[in-house]
């Protein structure tokens, strides 16, 4: 049933994932379809603001040459003569050497009316004559692309003038960088002038270039400059920089989420495997726990039988039998509920100096005393210590739990060798066997709680899983270490590092 559930909710964590990406690739590829398209129209604006800029400077730089002439006495006259029914005076320029070469203006739209100064060094009311009549050639003649020969004189300086400063794409090319540098724009671009071409983009081949922005007429007749466009390379840059929000909060969800799934199925597969190992663990225990329950219940049965009571060697031997089996039985439940007092914080240590040789050995004979076959353990202290500060009580667990799970996994001849050195500032106590060993995928969770490396109902070794993980609460409560090194078939080695 559980199994059934993980791949559901696997499935289902799957879908949604898949869901996601689908959506993100569909509002990044419509995004980026709607950027493209503002990329086009931005583009465009700027290339027309662009012409319009080149016309305006060269008009100004026109403008300036025309005022700047008709202020030459040595080229035109300047005459001013009252109207008396409009009550205005009206401005005349006329070619100088041929009075018939004239025009006048009355600038029916100004306030302006003055004579021209006596004084012939006064030239203000020349220089404002001048610079409207300029200007308004410009307004009327050079921004319309026609010239008007108001004067003969005139028309024909104007004109050379107009072809003189005719469009030029490196005046251009300034002027349109500052509208695409006002849109956040800097993809390389090229100008392409032709003769002939369509406004609608129609026929155009784009060659190399990712997109080409519609004809401007140039008014250019002198060569075959008659069109131009720019041409772009590839927008990705400024597509990307529009994008850089949505792309980056898009990948920042999708690895969130991605996490999330990733640690929810982590710990689902956790909680399964969990869920086995204490299967595994209450089937072991409930054999743990049957045997001595067995033996003490056998035991109390034959105190009962008259005969057992009147023989005093049975009747003892029974009841050494069945406290044994009450001690065991203690032993395991203390384990037990040690575990989860450390793991809940709740333990405290009472640290005392103790001399771990003597210890030490007293675990070692006790071992060899109660082994049901014949061991070999031996010690060695190349620590030049013999003295320790840690809870007595936990030291002596962790070793002999340690020297417990050697013999336990040892092979048919045990041999087992306790070293202690000194190593910074730790003091290494260090158990070799030459046991059974332990597979490398295994070596990692072998101090987890209820974990065996055999698994199902049936071990080769007896026990309960809790004894290495016993001793991981005992190191990590003394600020220690422990290490483990192990290969199959070729032993196992634990060193534990306590603090000094």
């Amino acid at each position: 049933m559980m199994r059934k559930s993980a791949n559901i909710l696997i499935t289902i964590c799957f879908s949604v994932m898949v869901a996601l990406l689908s959506l993100q690739v569909y509002w990044i590829v419509n995004y980026y379809k709607t950027t493209l398209k503002d990329f086009e129209k931005e583009v465009n604006l700027a290339f027309e603001d662009g012409i319009k800029k080149e016309l305006d400077l060269r008009c100004d730089t026109i403008q300036n040459i025309i005022e700047q002439k008709l202020l030459d006495t040595n080229a035109f006259l300047i005459s001013a003569r009252f109207d008396k029914k409009d009550k205005k005076y009206i401005y005349t320029v006329s070619a100088k050497g041929n009075e018939k070469d004239k025009f006048s203006s009355s600038f029916s739209l100004s306030d302006y009316s003055k004579a021209l100064p006596k004084n012939k060094s006064d030239t203000s009311v020349r220089k404002h004559v001048a610079g409207h009549l300029a200007l308004l050639m410009r307004e009327e003649d050079l921004e319309t692309h026609t010239i008007y020969y108001r004067t003969q004189k005139l028309g024909l300086f104007m004109n050379e003038q107009a072809n003189k400063y005719q469009f030029d794409t490196a005046r251009l090319r300034p002027a349109f960088n500052i509208y695409l540098k006002a849109r956040n724009i800097a993809t390389p671009y090229s100008f392409i002038v032709k003769k002939v071409d369509s406004t609608n983009n129609k026929g155009i081949k784009k060659l190399d270039y990712a997109f080409v922005t519609r004809a401007f007429q140039t008014y250019r007749y002198t060569d075959n400059q008659r069109y131009v466009r720019a041409m772009f390379k590839s927008p990705s840059a400024y597509i990307l920089s529009r994008m850089a929000l949505l792309l980056f909060s898009s990948f920042a969800m999708i690895v969130i989420v991605s996490g999330c799934m990733v640690i929810l199925l982590k710990r689902l597969f956790w909680e399964k495997r969990l869920s086995i190992i204490k299967n595994d663990f209450i089937s072991n225990i409930t054999h743990e726990f049957k045997t001595p329950i067995s033996t003490v219940s056998v035991a109390i049965e034959a105190l009962n039988n008259p005969v057992i009571r009147n023989d005093d060697d049975k009747y003892n031997r029974y009841l050494i039998h069945a406290k044994n089996e009450i001690e065991r039985l203690n032993i395991l439940v203390d384990k037990v509920l040690n575990i989860a007092i450390y793991e809940d914080g709740k333990s405290t240590l009472l640290k005392e100096k103790v001399f771990f040789d003597d210890k030490i050995m007293e675990i070692i004979h006790l071992h060899e005393m109660k082994a049901e076959k014949r061991i070999s353990i031996n010690y060695k202290n190349d620590s030049q210590l013999n003295e320790i500060n840690v809870d007595p009580t936990q030291f002596q667990h962790a070793i002999n739990n340690i020297i417990d799970n050697a013999i336990k996994y040892a092979d048919e001849k045990p041999l087992i060798s306790v070293t202690v050195q000194k190593k910074d500032n730790f003091l290494t106590m260090q158990v070799e066997d030459n046991g059974i060993g332990i597979a490398e995928k295994d070596i990692s969770v072998v101090f987890e709680k209820f974990y065996r490396v055999s698994t199902g109902n049936s071990h080769p070794v007896k026990g309960h899983g809790l004894g290495l993980n016993y001793v991981k609460q005992i190191m990590h409560l003394h600020n220690g270490w422990y290490k483990i090194e192990s290969k199959l078939g070729q032993g196992t080695k634990i060193t534990l590092g306590w603090p000094l």
